[in-house]
C-alpha cells in the first residue's frame, strides 16, 4: 500500500455516518411574477423579480414564460394542410424559441445596472443549448423551450422542424418557458433578501422568429399573448438570516464567482475571399471561442430562412490571433467539400469537453457538421477552459478573428457570430 494512500471502507460498511441535516431553509416555493409595466406587443418588459421580499432568491431557477400564437399581419389563422408535404405551405417558431424571442436583457439591482447584453441573446442561447446537450435532453427538458433536435437545418425533412410546425398547427395558443441565461443567473448563489431585482427586455420581430417552407406572397406574425416570470425563493431561519446581515455589515462584500459570456458579430461583404480584420475583443483573453458564419439575409431577419442555419460558405481558414499567438497553430486547410473538415469537427468537440468520454454528447455528428447547418467551431485558449470551478490570471489582449474562403462569399453578406467565455 501507498504511504500517501488513505484507508477506506466501502459506504455499505459504514455504519456510524449519517447525511447532513438541512438547518438553514425553512420553505422554498416559486412565486408568478406579473408584468409591472403595461403590456405592449414590442416591449420594453419590465419585471420586479424581488420586490424586496424577505426571501432569498434562488437566481439560477428564475423562468421567463409566455404565450403565443401565430396569424398573418391582420391577425387571421394560416391554415396548414393536413398532412404536411414538402410541397406544401408549412410554418414554426425557429428553434429554442421561448429563448429567441429575447433580443436585449438589462438587469439591475438597487438601481445599479449589472448586466446588459448585445442584441444577440438568441445566438447566446442558441449556442449553449445546441452544443451543451444530448439529443435526448433536446428532445425532453429543452421542448419547454421550444428546442427541438435538427438533423438539418432549413431541410423540411427533419424532424425538430416537424415537431415545431406542429406547436402551431392549431389555432391554439402555445405557452414556452425559458431560464434567464445572463451571468449572474448561471452561477449557483442566491440573491440577498431586500434586494430590489429589476429585469427588461426587449423582444425580437416576427421575421426572425418565424422559419416558413412555400409561403408565396404571405407574411406571418408571431404575437406574444402574454409574459410573466416565475422566480423561486428560499425562506431561511431567523438565525441564519441574521448571521448573513451580520457578516455583511463587517465585510461590505458580497461575492459571485461568474464565468460571463460574450457574444458578437461582424459583418462580412459579398464578393469577399476574406473576412476585414476585426477586433472582437478587447478587454481580456476569453477562456472559450465559438463562432458560426450565417447568411446576413437569416440574420437581420427572413420567414424563409432560419438564423441557425451556420454552413461553411467555402471557408478554407479560420484562426484567432491573441497574445501574440495564433490558434490553431497552422493552418487548418479546410475544404469541406472534399471532406477536409475532421481536425475542426474534433476541436469543437473538445472544446465542448464531449471527446473521449461516454457521460456526455451533444448529438451532432461529423456530417451534420459538414453540411447539416451545425458548422461552428470551437478553440480553446486557457489550459483549464473546461473547468468552471478554476479561475485564471486575467490577461490584457486584443482577440481578432481570421476567416479566408475559397470562393467569393454570397451576394448579400455573411455575419460571423462569435461567443466567448470569460
Amino acid at each position: 500500500m501507498d504511504l500517501k494512500s488513505k484507508d477506506v471502507i466501502i459506504d455499505e460498511l459504514d455504519f456510524s455516518t449519517m447525511p447532513g441535516t438541512n438547518t438553514a431553509v425553512l420553505h422554498a416555493k416559486y412565486v408568478k411574477v406579473p408584468l409591472r409595466n403595461a403590456y405592449q406587443p414590442d416591449g420594453p418588459w419590465e419585471f420586479c423579480l424581488t420586490n424586496h421580499s424577505r426571501n432569498y432568491l434562488d437566481l439560477k431557477r428564475t423562468y421567463l414564460v409566455f404565450t403565443f400564437d401565430t396569424t398573418d399581419t391582420a391577425g387571421n389563422f394560416v391554415k396548414m394542410d393536413s398532412k404536411l408535404l414538402e410541397t406544401s405551405l408549412s410554418y414554426a417558431p425557429i428553434n429554442n424559441i421561448a429563448s429567441s424571442i429575447l433580443k436585449t436583457i438589462t438587469l439591475h439591482i438597487n438601481s445599479q445596472l449589472v448586466y446588459s447584453n448585445s442584441t444577440n441573446h438568441a445566438y447566446k442561447s442558441y449556442f449553449e443549448n445546441l452544443l451543451n446537450y444530448s439529443q435526448n435532453i433536446k428532445d425532453s427538458t429543452l421542448s419547454a423551450a421550444g428546442f427541438f433536435h435538427d438533423t438539418a437545418v432549413e431541410e423540411f425533412s427533419s424532424l425538430g422542424y416537424q415537431k415545431r410546425c406542429e406547436m402551431v398547427y392549431n389555432n391554439k395558443p402555445v405557452q414556452v418557458a425559458a431560464n434567464i441565461s445572463i451571468d449572474l443567473m448561471n452561477q449557483s448563489r442566491v440573491l440577498l433578501n431586500s434586494c430590489n431585482a429589476s429585469l427588461t427586455v426587449y423582444p425580437n420581430h416576427s421575421d426572425f422568429l418565424i422559419e416558413g417552407r412555400n409561403l408565396g406572397d404571405k407574411k406571418l406574425k408571431l404575437n406574444v399573448r402574454d409574459v410573466y416570470a416565475l422566480v423561486h425563493e428560499y425562506e431561511l431561519t431567523d438565525g441564519i438570516t441574521n448571521e448573513l446581515e451580520a457578516a455583511l455589515i463587517e465585510h461590505k462584500l458580497v461575492q459571485y464567482p461568474m464565468i460571463s459570456t460574450q457574444v458578437r458579430s461582424c459583418y462580412i461583404g459579398p464578393n469577399r475571399l476574406d473576412a476585414p480584420a476585426n477586433t472582437i475583443f478587447t478587454s481580456k483573453m476569453p477562456r472559450r471561442i465559438f463562432l458560426g458564419l450565417v447568411s446576413a439575409e437569416a440574420y437581420n431577419g427572413s420567414q424563409t430562412t432560419s438564423p441557425f442555419n451556420f454552413k461553411p460558405y467555402g471557408l478554407k481558414n479560420v484562426h484567432i490571433d491573441y497574445c501574440g499567438k495564433t490558434i490553431p497553430g497552422r493552418p487548418l486547410e479546410l475544404d469541406f467539400e472534399n471532406n477536409k473538415f475532421i481536425e475542426a469537427y474534433v476541436q469543437m468537440q473538445e472544446a465542448m469537453g464531449h471527446s473521449r468520454n461516454n457521460s456526455t454528447c451533444n448529438s451532432i455528428s461529423a456530417e451534420m457538421f459538414k453540411e447539416k447547418g451545425f458548422t461552428i467551431f470551437g478553440f480553446e485558449l486557457s489550459p483549464v477552459a473546461l473547468d468552471s470551478s478554476l479561475f485564471e490570471l486575467v490577461i490584457q489582449t486584443n482577440v481578432s478573428i481570421r476567416l479566408d474562403f475559397k470562393e467569393k462569399t454570397p451576394e448579400y453578406g455573411l455575419y460571423c457570430v462569435v461567443a466567448a467565455e470569460f
